[in-house]
C-alpha cells in the first residue's frame, strides 16, 4: 500500500501511556491534520514517524516497506519541529539550504536549483528580506518561518509539520495555509500536519484525525468532524465557538420523542427519534452549533426557547450571544449586529435538524 500508516502505535514514558493503539493512514499527497489538545500525543506521533523515539507497540509502514526499526537518517523525513532547531551560526538563507547541503545531500543538487528553491520558499514566507540575518535576530514568528521552509525546501518521503503557523499574525497565517496546501497536495509524499488549532485543521487538511488522551477519537473527512462529531471530546474541541452540550433525557411524545433539559424542550426530528429508539437509551447529550440557532426577538414565540443574554460580542458581518439557560451557559452565532443587552430575554428558534445527539453513558453519538 503506497503512503504512511501508523498501526496501533503505543507509547509510554516512565510506565505512563502517552499513545495507544494509534492507527492512521497517509495517502501520497494528502494532507492529514492530527488536531487535539496539549499534551495529547501529537508531537510523540512525529517523533515516532522520525525515529527520534521507538513505539513500544504497533508498526510505521512507507509504502509498503517498514520504517519502524530503520535508523532516523534513512527515512528522508522532513520533520519541522516546534522548538524550530535552528543553526546559530547559519543566517536564514544557509539554515533553509542545509538539508540540501549537508554532507550526506553534498553534490546531488545544483547550486543555481539551491538557490532557487530557497528563493521560492523565502518570498512564499515573506522572508526573503531577511535572508542575510542570524536567527538570534529574529523574532519567534520569523524563525518559524525559517524551519518551515527548511522542511519544505527538501525532496522528502514524508513531511512532518509540528505547528508550523502558530506564531505568525492572522493574516499571514491565513496566505500561508492556502500556499502551503497547494504545494504539498502536488508532491506525491504525504503529509502530517499537527496543530492544537482545530480550525486550523480542518481548513488544511484532506482528512482530520483527533487526538485525545493518547488516543484517535476520530478519523474522517472535516465536515464529518464539523457537522458530525464522533464523541462529545470531539465536540467540545472542534469549532468556534465549539458545539453548546445539554445533559437530559427523552420521553414519549404522542408518535414521536422529546428531549428535556433544564430549562430546554425539544421535540426530536423523526431521524434522531428513530436512532435514539434504536440505541434503547433514555440518558443522552444534545448537541447544538451556535449558527444552528436564530434568535427570533425578545417575545417568546411558538416553540422557541427562552432565553437570558449574558454577553455580547460584536464582530462585525456577525455577533456572538452568550445565553443562560438554567444553570447552563449557551453560545449563539447570529447575523444580528445590534447590541444584546445583559439580562435581555431573547427568544431562540433551533435548527432540530441539525442537532447531535450522544449517549451519555459512552459519550457517544447516536
Amino acid at each position: 500500500m503506497q503512503g504512511l500508516q501508523l498501526t496501533s502505535l503505543g507509547k509510554r514514558f516512565d510506565g505512563e501511556a502517552v499513545l495507544s493503539g494509534v492507527t492512521l493512514d497517509i495517502r501520497p499527497g494528502e494532507i492529514v491534520a492530527l488536531t487535539g489538545p496539549s499534551g495529547a500525543g501529537k508531537t510523540t506521533t512525529c517523533r515516532l514517524i522520525t525515529g527520534l523515539e521507538i513505539p513500544d507497540e504497533g508498526h510505521i509502514d512507507l509504502n509498503g516497506s517498514q520504517l519502524t526499526t530503520l535508523p532516523t537518517h534513512h527515512r528522508r523525513v522532513a520533520h519541522m519541529f516546534e522548538s524550530y532547531a535552528l543553526y546559530p551560526n547559519l543566517n536564514v538563507a544557509q539554515n533553509v539550504s542545509f538539508p540540501l547541503t549537508s554532507p550526506v545531500r553534498r553534490g546531488q543538487y545544483k547550486r543555481d536549483e539551491i538557490e532557487a528553491r530557497v528563493a521560492e520558499l523565502l518570498e512564499m514566507t515573506e522572508m526573503a528580506h531577511l535572508r542575510a540575518r542570524l536567527p538570534s535576530e529574529l523574532s519567534g514568528g520569523q524563525k518559524q518561518r525559517v524551519a518551515l521552509c527548511r522542511a519544505l525546501v527538501q525532496d522528502a518521503s514524508i513531511y512532518l509539520l509540528d505547528e508550523p503557523i502558530s506564531h505568525l499574525d492572522a493574516k499571514l497565517r491565513n496566505a500561508l495555509r492556502g500556499l502551503i496546501r497547494r504545494r504539498q497536495t502536488k508532491k506525491d509524499a504525504p503529509t502530517l500536519w499537527a496543530t492544537p488549532d482545530a480550525m486550523e485543521a480542518l481548513s488544511i487538511a484532506d482528512r482530520v484525525a483527533v487526538l485525545i488522551d493518547g488516543k484517535v477519537e476520530q478519523f474522517a473527512e472535516p465536515e464529518e468532524i464539523y457537522y458530525r462529531p464522533a464523541t462529545t471530546a470531539v465536540a467540545r474541541l472542534v469549532g468556534d465557538p465549539a458545539m453548546n452540550l445539554f445533559a437530559g433525557t427523552v420521553s414519549q411524545e404522542g408518535d414521536g420523542l422529546r428531549f428535556d433539559s433544564p430549562g430546554l424542550s425539544l421535540t426530536l426530528p423523526e431521524d434522531a427519534a428513530r436512532r435514539v429508539a434504536s440505541a434503547n437509551s433514555r440518558s443522552l447529550t444534545l448537541g447544538i452549533r451556535p449558527n444552528a440557532m436564530d434568535i427570533l426577538g425578545h417575545e417568546p414565540q411558538g416553540a422557541a426557547v427562552s432565553m437570558q443574554v449574558y454577553a455580547w460580542e460584536p464582530f462585525g458581518k456577525y455577533s456572538l450571544v452568550t445565553a443562560r439557560v438554567a444553570d447552563n451557559l449557551i453560545r449563539i452565532k447570529t447575523d444580528h449586529v445590534h447590541p444584546y443587552l445583559a439580562n435581555d430575554t431573547i427568544s431562540v428558534a433551533v435548527d432540530a435538524e441539525r442537532l447531535v445527539l450522544f449517549d451519555s453513558e459512552s459519550q457517544r453519538a447516536l
